[in-house]
């Protein structure tokens, strides 16, 4: 079960793009009118594998809930960094499932909205994948330091993705209120590529923590 929560930060990883892979990504640019965004949910629609894609999407998220606790089992022995990092995966999943309401949202009603009210639930959408950088940046910053302070994770790792987390938070916060998203993208993938390595470092370990006994050994009596 250890080797099962360790890798769903890569199953994560690894189901989120075939979902896209499976369907392709509506068009969100700020400079894309609201009627092409309309044709493209039809164009969606149409595609054969859009309810699979779904499916893939709604698993990927499955499997980053399940990440996060097992993450927070391996490094709740580091008190508040790890219950903050326990919060930010809490809240970038949260950011991730009122995008995918939103994306259902359009998808559902693209024959009854306005090209206007369709830009601007996709453009709310692309601004919650800006704030999710610093959810995002948390998890990794304070998951980092916490598995530093356990030795959950080797230095390399740690502070990897301690300067990660923190280039996240760091972007999204001296950028102000950017016109186009495409800049956010590498920090993203940067957090994205550190869940998948530590994913698969975990996983392939030989050892594993071993959960204690509920009830410990009684004493012996002495005499």
């Amino acid at each position: 079960m250890d080797r099962v929560g360790a890798f769903s930060g890569a199953a994560f990883v690894l189901l989120a793009n075939v979902g896209s892979a499976l369907v392709g990504e509506a068009s969100n640019r700020a400079e894309s009118p609201g009627q092409l965004i309309l044709d493209e949910q039809q164009r969606i629609a149409e595609n054969p594998w859009s309810h699979v894609a779904f499916a893939v999407v709604v698993l990927a998220q499955l499997a980053f809930i399940m990440f996060v606790g097992y993450l927070y089992s391996r490094l709740r022995n580091a008190g508040w960094l790890a219950a903050t990092a326990l919060v930010g995966g809490i809240a970038a999943i949260m950011v991730c499932l009122v995008s995918i309401s939103i994306v259902m949202t359009v998808f559902v009603l693209r024959n009854d909205i306005s090209p206007e009210l369709a830009r601007a639930l996709i453009d709310l959408d692309g601004a919650g994948h800006l704030v999710q950088l610093l959810p995002l940046g948390v998890f990794a910053l304070f998951a980092s330091a916490a598995a530093l302070v356990t030795r959950a994770l080797g230095r390399l790792l740690s502070w990897a993705g301690m300067a990660i987390g923190a280039t996240s938070i760091v972007v999204l916060a001296t950028t102000g209120l950017p016109a186009n998203e495409d800049f956010f993208l590498w920090p993203f993938l940067l957090v994205v590529l550190w869940m998948a390595v530590i994913s698969l470092r975990w996983g392939f370990a030989r050892n594993h923590p071993r959960v204690r006994a509920a009830v410990s050994p009684a004493n012996p009596v002495i005499s």
